[in-house]
């Protein structure tokens, strides 16, 4: 410890600044590409505020003690609070703001004080300890209460709580009665140095806990990104492919029935020829509009060729599945409709999966029913089984006749 009073607490602070800078920028820069990660924003500017922090506590001796004192000390405090607010955004929950709040206002209270009033630096280092400890001990104990089984998340706590508890013994030693008298062996300059040395430690570990906690949300949003068609939105056909091979794994582990449907725009190369290349497109978000409408939360939809969709539909028969797809184009019927939209239509090709099917065979199955479909005038619906005869469907007219059946009744129901 008698090495800190060689060390000018002013040149360890100096450390800080490069640090907060890159911190700071980095998040701004993560910001500004991915508005929707959670506290980024927050984090950068509580970053930022260790900066002018920063340069007051290094000014110290140079400009009057009101301003590297009261204004330094102050950014700081602002600095954490924001940080423990980027944290809790992050984490989407509520914490204890109104704590941290409360201690940061006497804190404050105190430094103005014993800067403005009375001049006394003890009073003002151990305020600034509380605080810091305070809002330390926080950030740890939201991160503990949501860590989980994540081991990172609980190894940062724990970094967060032995950091919460160095800043009060460093205000201990500042309150001893020998440092009011300076016979202390680690006199004001080394305690302050003790203080800096602390934060210059978390700081380090609180950016590289930042940088990793937001990497692996832009891995995740990347990923998930290339799982989607960049026009309409959906899955592309990799993604609802793989969603295919994981309800059907399931299936067969449950024996609970999975359905498959393939929707084709019909004669949508003539839209696109007719209305251009945008209305086209606008044809495409419509469809996938309406289909993403009536399906369940854990139903699949993906684009798998220009004009084709294929949707996955867990827990549902064949004959629910014709009467979901008779819903999609009944849909697209209605006067609800942008009134430059052509008309549209949908021959829909469906199967129902069999237990340990290859992927590839419930495909072809539901490409077939398309086929017919599409040779029965298009504008309806085809379920076809394995080794059976499809069976048709042409509604909306046939709707009401399906309602009637008992059974598609109480499914509907």
């Amino acid at each position: 410890m008698h090495l800190l009073n060689w060390v000018d607490y002013r040149t360890l602070a100096a450390g800080e600044l490069p640090l907060a800078a890159v911190f700071a920028v980095v998040l701004f820069g993560i910001w500004r590409v991915y508005p929707h990660l959670r506290g980024t924003d927050t984090m950068a500017f509580g970053f930022s505020l260790w900066i002018p922090a920063t340069v007051l506590l290094v000014a110290h001796g140079s400009i009057p003690l009101f301003a590297s004192s009261i204004f330094g000390n102050l950014f700081l405090i602002c600095g954490y609070i924001l940080l423990y607010r980027g944290l809790l955004s992050f984490l989407q929950v509520k914490g204890n703001l109104p704590i941290l709040y409360d201690v940061a206002a006497v804190a404050s209270a105190v430094i103005i004080y014993f800067t403005t009033i009375f001049e006394l630096p003890v009073p003002r280092i151990v305020a600034l300890c509380v605080v810091v400890s305070a809002a330390r001990a926080l950030m740890a104990i939201e991160l503990f209460r949501n860590a989980k089984d994540r081991l990172p998340l609980q190894l940062f706590a724990s970094f967060l709580m032995l950091f919460a508890i160095l800043p009060l013994g460093v205000a201990a030693t500042a309150l001893a009665p020998a440092t009011f008298s300076h016979g202390l062996p680690l006199g004001l300059a080394g305690i302050q140095s003790a203080g800096v040395l602390c934060d210059v430690t978390f700081l380090l570990g609180c950016g590289i806990f930042a940088f990793t906690m937001y990497f692996d949300e832009i891995s995740e949003t990347v990923q998930q990104q290339g799982q989607l068609d960049f026009l309409t939105g959906t899955l592309n056909r990799r993604a609802i492919e793989e969603t295919l091979t994981v309800e059907v794994a399931r299936s067969s582990r449950t024996h609970r029935p999975v359905s498959v449907l393939i929707v084709e725009i019909d004669h949508f190369k003539a839209i696109n020829e007719t209305y251009g290349r945008n209305l086209g497109e606008a044809t495409l978000c419509t469809v996938v509009g309406t289909i993403a409408s009536i399906l369940r939360f854990y139903d699949k939809c993906g684009r798998i060729a220009d004009d084709k969709f294929l949707v996955v539909l867990p827990e549902n028969t064949g004959e629910q599945s014709l009467v979901i797809a008779s819903r999609f184009r009944a849909a697209l019927k209605e006067p609800s409709l942008p009134h430059n939209q052509p008309a549209i239509t949908l021959s829909v090709g469906i199967t129902q999966c069999i237990f340990k099917e290859p992927t590839a065979e419930i495909l072809a199955r539901a490409e077939l029913a398309l086929r017919e479909a599409r040779a029965n005038g298009r504008d309806g619906a085809c379920l076809k089984f394995e080794h059976e005869q499809p069976v048709q469907i042409a509604p909306p007219a046939n709707l009401d006749r399906l309602r009637t059946s008992s059974r598609i009744a109480k499914l509907i129901r």
